[in-house]
């Protein structure tokens, strides 16, 4: 073949010219230029636009805040008014409601006296106290049930007194005569016991020989055992039908003793404690004007006069101080001094004065403020030790076991014809058993002092029962069923009322075990006296999530998600109910309030007492971690939240704890019908409030970032309410307007109480 001709690319390139290359040169400089020159003008166009686009939502935010300012005055003024006509309308209410309740007790023909009439009321405590004939024990048991009734009309006469009429002296009066009624029911019990341990031979049971007797009403349970064969086998007894169990130790079962326990639905002792009440103080006055210019003008005298009446003030102002704290001992140390002269009528009876250290002023109103920096070194003050309950942080459940150890006073003795009784004092005597030995105590306790869920190591137990029984007073077993209608969420805590001290201590237990399915509690203890069991306040807080839901006119479902349980309220008209969600645990323990209609401050009562306690107090944030907000903000909202209830429903959201404590965040949206299987989430919109402004957020609740852009469309409000009203449809204003206040004050009792913004 041929070879192949060469092509012309693969010869040998021609070098550029001079010329060419400086002709390529300058096309490239222009080319550049032009490139810099369309950037310059792109840049230029977009610099136009973002400006144009700035001015355009600073002239529509302007516009927007404009006619916001123009309709803030008129919407705060507007709230206002439905506020106050409420306010006006509940107030108006309740005065016709007392003044009704008072003529009719006025009116009573029952013989009952009249607990705000101190004649009426100190002539019924001297007469039954000075009356020999009503000690009888069925006598007893059937006069307290109008003991206990009056007590409770003076705690609720408390509870309902206005703010605006509130009376310190009244209602000191009134808290007094509740401790006079307390310590006269333990008397007129301890005569009962008396009487009957004279008589115990007569009453002894013909199968053990012993006195075994059981007397009951409602509120009151009394066993009594007593010791009459002084059998030295003996080892433990039963009340069968009030399932209680009491292990002795053979020391005691050779003694003249008797066991008494007595099992009140009511707790009459924490209210002694320091701990029981928040702690408050006053605020620091000021000066008045005219003492700061007469001071200014002692400074213009000159140096030294200056100096001598800095002195002359600093001397008054010591003085003064020492004047105001002994004042302030005076009624302490008085107060200490009857308590304890109330001691001495038993170790049942509470003090006949009030405890005032610490305790909430009613009606103090501005005049008190939370302490913060300095709170809680006073709390620690108030806490002797590791083993004492701070009932600030616990509370009493299921009521309170007397469990005493007494004398068993000399028998008649029937000689022939003759039936001869020793004579002697009218007068309940307890044994002091040697757990009063701080000795004994701290060999039973030790470090075992139990926590909630806490379990002991067996051979701690045991070495310490070793050396209890060593130091002659072994530890005394007791087992008890708890109430049915009583909710422990955790193992059972137990404590002891030490009256010494006048608080709930947490030692001298061991051995303590709980059977769930049976629920009973038994443990070994040295201790007698008031026993009880606690648990921590704050168990299910803080909450999961929350929601407000309307389910007609006037018709609301409050569902609250705690830590533990699954709570659900409906709220119709001025009335509550307690119910379990659908999907949450069934708990038997909770039958004797589920599905009842009552108040809401009732309610309230009911639940805690049952232990279910979804209500924090002003202090609870510090032993729960919360999303504190500002409190007239929160407050406004709960108040806005329920004028809207009855159409808008209302929901937690995860951004309300990243908003600070000046803005809240909650969703919302309007809802006719309960439907909540047919709920969609493009339906509920982000709201945000703070002092300033109320408005719809353009995000929603499930985006990665937060931001407070508000939504198009939207305007800006005054507050909440004219916020729902421009996000509502007119069927809805409709309801939302013909709302009743009493089921408006209903909803808001129940935010205000839960709190759940602040504690979700």
């Amino acid at each position: 073949m041929p070879p192949k001709p060469k092509s012309p690319a693969k010869g040998k390139k021609g070098k550029l010219s001079k010329a060419e290359k400086e002709r390529l040169k300058k096309e490239e400089a222009e080319r550049k230029l032009q490139e810099e020159e369309e950037a310059r003008l792109k840049a230029e166009q977009e610099e136009r636009e973002r400006l144009e686009r700035e001015r355009l939502e600073r002239e529509e935010r302007e516009r927007i805040e404009a006619a916001e300012s123009q309709r803030h005055c008129a919407e705060v003024a507007e709230l206002k008014s439905i506020l106050e006509g409420n306010k006006n309308a509940l107030y108006n209410m309740h005065e016709q409601r007392r003044s009704k309740a008072k003529w009719d007790r006025y009116m009573q023909c029952s013989g009952s006296p009249d607990p705000t009439i101190a004649p009426e009321i100190n002539t019924y405590i001297n007469l039954w106290k000075e009356d020999t004939q009503k000690s009888g024990i069925d006598v007893v048991l059937e006069e307290s049930k109008q003991t206990l009734a009056l007590i409770a009309e003076l705690e609720f006469l408390i509870e309902d007194m206005p703010e605006e009429k509130c009376d310190e002296s009244m209602v000191e009066r009134y808290r007094e005569t509740i401790v006079e009624l307390q310590n006269l029911l333990t008397i007129k019990l301890d005569e009962a016991t008396c009487i009957l341990l004279k008589d115990a031979s007569s009453m002894a049971d013909s199968e053990t020989g012993n006195l075994q007797l059981v007397k009951s009403n409602p509120v009151i349970n009394m066993m009594l055992w007593g010791n009459l064969t002084k059998n030295p086998r003996f080892k433990s007894f039963e009340f069968e039908e009030q399932h209680f169990i009491f292990e002795l130790p053979k020391q005691l079962a050779l003694t003249d003793i008797a066991i008494r326990i007595i099992h009140t639905k009511y707790d009459h002792f924490s209210h002694l404690c320091r701990t029981f009440w928040p702690k408050k103080k006053k605020k620091p006055q000021t000066p008045p004007e005219e003492d700061v210019h007469g001071m200014e003008e002692k400074m213009d005298e000159g140096q030294g006069a200056a100096g001598e009446s800095e002195e002359k003030e600093d001397g008054e102002k010591e003085g003064g101080e020492e004047e105001v704290e002994e004042k302030a001992e005076e009624p302490t140390e008085e107060k200490e001094n009857t308590e304890d002269k109330g001691d001495e009528n038993g170790e049942g009876a509470e003090t006949s004065a009030t405890q005032k250290e610490g305790e909430p002023g009613e009606g103090d109103g501005d005049a008190v403020v939370e302490e913060e920096d300095e709170e809680d070194e006073d709390e620690l003050d108030d806490l002797d030790d590791e083993d004492t309950v701070d009932m600030r942080a616990y509370q009493v459940l299921g009521g309170v076991v007397h469990f005493d150890l007494l004398c068993l006073p000399p028998q008649p003795k029937q000689v022939k014809s003759w039936l001869m009784t020793q004579v002697t004092m009218d007068e309940l005597k307890r044994v002091p058993y040697a757990a009063d030995s701080n000795k004994l105590g701290l060999s039973l306790s030790g470090n075992m002092t139990m926590t909630m869920g806490q379990t002991l190591d067996p051979k701690a137990v045991a070495n310490a029962a070793a050396a209890a029984e060593a130091l002659g007073a072994p530890p005394v077993g007791v087992t008890l069923k708890l109430p049915d209608n009583v909710l422990f969420s955790e193992e059972p805590q137990m404590a002891y009322w030490s009256h010494d001290r006048k608080q709930w201590r947490l030692d001298g237990f061991v051995d303590v075990k709980f059977d769930e399915e049976s629920r009973m509690l038994s443990f070994k203890t040295v201790n007698f006296g008031p026993l009880a069991c606690i648990q921590d306040k704050h168990i299910n807080m803080p909450f999961q999530s929350w929601e407000l839901r309307p389910i007609g006119a006037d018709h609301a479902r409050f569902t609250i998600i705690a830590a533990i349980i699954e709570a659900e309220i409906e709220i119709k008209g001025p009335l509550c109910c307690f119910k379990q969600t659908a999907d949450s645990d069934f708990r038997s323990e909770l039958d004797a309030i589920r599905g009842k209609w009552m108040e809401p401050r009732e309610l309230i009562k009911v639940l805690k007492n049952t232990g279910v306690n979804l209500f924090p107090e002003d202090d609870s944030k510090k032993y729960v971690s919360i999303s504190e907000k500002d409190p007239d903000v929160e407050n406004g909202l709960y108040q806005q939240m329920a004028l809207t209830a009855s159409h808008f429903a209302y929901s937690w959201s995860k951004w309300n704890t990243e908003s600070g404590t000046e803005r809240i965040i909650l969703q919302g949206c309007e809802k006719l019908e309960d439907d909540i299987p047919l709920d969609r989430k493009e339906e509920w919109a982000l709201l945000m409030v703070s002092r300033e402004r109320a408005m719809k957020l353009k995000m929603t609740e499930y985006e990665e970032e937060f931001s407070d852009v508000h939504a198009e469309g939207s305007q800006f409000h005054a507050d909440l309410y004219h916020m729902v009203n421009d996000l509502s449809t007119e069927p809805g204003l409709e309801r939302m307007r013909n709302s009743h206040y009493r089921f408006v004050d209903a909803v808001y009792q129940m935010l205000a109480a839960t709190r759940v913004i602040a504690y979700s």
